[in-house]
């Protein structure tokens, strides 16, 4: 570890170094006298008939704005890619698997102030798009969001847009497209269009090795070696949405949305062999998850005199969906020793209505609003056995936020009431109150030099797989049993960030900490010759992670290279067990434009995470693309894994069951895609609609337990 540290104060001072010795900064930006108003959605300062461009990226107090260079959008097909001109130097994206992560967490993405996925965004025309708002200190306004992307985008008031885009995969069944239709006719607009992905019969294996320890002390180590295996995974979601837009007074936008996913599928089949020396095992392993989910949502937004307004969001939606999890051992004549399914099938029924008010001053800005949800889910299986769990949450919060000369001060409270029913006539229930303050705070030490503090909490409360009290087999002797007396926990953040923003080098060091003192967790015990594994309130989770982002204008609009490199620390502790992890992540990636010629490179190298007594390994991923717009086509070819292997996995620390199981595929390796997209638009341009709220059901689909 001291090593470590060694490294990162070397990259901190060699960079320091770098930023002095560089020249002066070669944009002029006007200086606008008196303060600037607070409402985000300002782009444009008019003076008179002048109008004050701001630059390219602006530090708020609270956010970070971007402004799309004529470059980045001429070389973007899409949203999503436009995110990767943009370069932000926390955030990571792949346009080849839909991710969009910060920090190896995802990003809550929402559009013009509406929560929306990145399938959503992909649909986004880059020319409509105004700015970007980045906020990776998320408020109270935004729940359990760590980090939110918000794109602010137009549309046009006559015409409208037609968007396709379809990428295959060149020696695998894989690929993605999507199509999508805008009409317009004065206040209103019109949209229909579906996205969708499939991936069938990915080449892949399992690598698995898992230590068996009695109370006695005796153990038996099993060792899979990978015979064969795949992946599968096709979904698609069509969808139609209707807004108005009254500039100025009123917004309404309703959407409808079906998404179905045919069965997600992970087969392995491998030979086990004992340390015992009792013969081989042929093992066949196969989950499976599939569904269907219809979605309503509905949004209102009216403004009032004297710079006030109230917004109303309505979601929801209906999941009918299926779990499977099978598990065969036979011997190598075929005789069956265990042969285990589970079949768990799900109905959940959800509703959120979030109201926000917002009263803005000069320099000041009051936000007030309250939430409710509420979830009804109904898990049955094939033996019989029948599970019923209600959960409600009400939230209320309010926050103040000011600026005072070159600081800018956030205050707010939120309070959580969490409800939890269990069983036909709510045999169990668990009720809990939570507050959550947050306290923030900027300091703007010059044109180059921005701090950052915030002091946060969030409450997560448990699901319907953790309460689940029908008992499922996993293998031969491992089963699982939900614990109905978990109670929702606090997870409480501090966080210190040092923005810097020098010629041609901008970026972040960051640094985070986390304490979750009753986190919720697995747990083994032995119960005769059954490992049971349940789950409780822990004693706690703690974690510390730091990270530098440096981006440098290489070639300025040409060529830009970003990274990243976190340190890591986590500690967990709950019955039985005490454990300390450390690890080093990071990512790093190149962009190059010239003429309509795109050249882009990735590496991604998630953080590993603790939690409990599991270690998570996140993917590691690298990409390489090439392509050329033509007038509104763009065609691209590239290489999925050039640099590096697919796999992700887990490690289990546990004193009973020592394991590691790690995921690979050689399909996706070397994997060689090709994209064709198509973008056409007709009309005249006007403000978009804004949706500042979001109301949106967590969903948590029922899982049969497996290894």
């Amino acid at each position: 570890m001291h090593n470590k540290a060694i490294t990162l104060s070397i990259i901190v001072a060699f960079a320091t170094t770098s930023f002095a010795k560089t020249g002066t900064d070669s944009v002029s930006i006007t200086e606008i006298s008196g303060p600037i108003p607070t409402d985000t959605t300002m782009t444009d300062i008019m003076l008179g008939e002048i109008t004050v461009k701001a630059p390219r990226v602006l530090h708020k107090a609270d956010m970070d704005v971007l402004y799309p260079s004529e470059t980045a959008v001429k070389s973007s097909q899409n949203g999503i890619s436009l995110l990767k001109f943009l370069m932000i130097p926390t955030l990571t994206v792949n346009e080849l698997t839909g991710s969009v992560r910060s920090s190896g967490q995802d990003v809550e993405i929402r559009i013009n102030g509406r929560k929306a996925s990145s399938d959503q965004l992909q649909t986004i025309q880059p020319s409509t798009i105004k700015r970007v708002e980045w906020i990776d200190d998320a408020g109270l306004r935004y729940g359990d969001a760590t980090a939110v992307l918000n794109i602010i985008v137009t549309n046009p008031s006559f015409g409208g847009s037609l968007m396709t885009q379809g990428m295959q995969s060149l020696n695998q069944a894989w690929g993605n497209g999507y199509a999508d239709l805008k009409i317009n006719h004065g206040r209103s607009q019109w949209a229909i269009g579906a996205v969708g992905r499939y991936t069938n019969h990915i080449d892949s294996h399992r690598e698995y090795s898992e230590t068996f320890t009695r109370p006695d002390d005796t153990a038996v180590t099993r060792t899979e070696t990978p015979l064969g295996g795949y992946l599968s995974m096709t979904n698609l979601t069509p969808k139609m949405s209707y807004n108005y837009i009254n500039p100025e007074k009123t917004v309404v936008w309703i959407g409808v949305n079906l998404n179905k996913e045919w069965p997600t599928v992970r087969s392995n089949t491998g030979l086990l062999s004992l340390s015992s020396g009792d013969g081989n095992i042929i093992l066949h392993e196969k989950e499976s998850r599939s569904g269907l989910r219809p979605k309503f949502n509905a949004y209102v937004e009216h403004n009032l005199p004297h710079s006030q307004t109230i917004a109303l969001d309505i979601d929801t939606s209906v999941l009918n969906g299926r779990s499977v999890h099978d598990y065969r051992e036979s011997n190598p004549y075929e005789d069956v020793i265990t042969d285990v399914h589970t079949s768990i099938k799900d109905r959940q029924q959800n509703i959120s209505i979030e109201g926000n008010y917002i009263k803005r001053f000069n320099d000041k800005r009051l936000t007030a609003g309250a939430q409710y949800s509420g979830s009804r889910s109904r898990a049955e299986r094939e033996s019989g056995s029948l599970s019923r769990q209600r959960q409600e949450r009400a939230y209320m919060f309010s926050e103040y936020f000011q600026r005072v000369g070159k600081v800018s001060l956030t205050a707010g409270i939120g309070a959580q009431y969490s409800h939890i029913s269990i069983g036909e006539n709510d045999d169990t229930e668990t009720s809990s109150w939570a507050l959550r303050p947050r306290i923030a705070a900027s300091y703007r030490l010059n044109n180059s030099s921005q701090f950052r503090l915030s002091l946060t909490s969030r409450t997560s409360t448990p699901t319907p797989s953790q309460t689940d009290t029908g008992i499922q087999q996993i293998d031969g002797f491992q089963y699982q049993i939900g614990n109905p007396d978990l109670y929702a926990y606090n997870t409480y953040s501090i966080k210190m960030q040092y923005n810097f923003t020098f010629p041609r080098i901008t970026g972040q060091l960051d640094g985070r900490w986390n304490r979750a003192p009753h986190a919720i967790a697995p747990f083994m015990t032995w119960e005769g010759d059954r490992l049971v594994t349940s789950f409780e309130n822990s004693r706690g989770h703690t974690s510390w992670q730091i990270a530098l982002s440096p981006q440098v204008d290489i070639v300025p609009g040409m060529i830009t290279a970003k990274g990243t490199i976190r340190l890591y620390t986590a500690k967990s502790t709950g019955t039985g067990y005490a454990h300390t992890f450390r690890c080093i992540s990071g990512d790093a990636s190149v962009t190059a434009t010239y003429r309509g010629f795109i050249l882009s490179a990735s590496y991604e190298s998630n953080p590993s995470t603790l939690w409990g007594e599991t270690v998570s390994r996140s993917e590691q991923l690298s990409t390489i693309m090439a392509g050329y717009r033509w007038k509104g086509f763009t065609f691209i070819g590239g290489l999925f894994m050039p640099f590096t292997r697919y796999s992700m996995g887990s490690e289990s620390l546990n004193r009973y069951n020592t394991n590691r199981n790690m995921l690979r595929s050689s399909g996706f390796d070397r994997m060689p895609v090709v994209q064709i997209a198509y973008n056409f638009n007709w009309g005249k341009q006007k403000r978009a609609s804004q949706k500042l709220i979001n109301a949106e059901d967590d969903m948590q689909q029922s899982t049969a337990a497996g290894r």
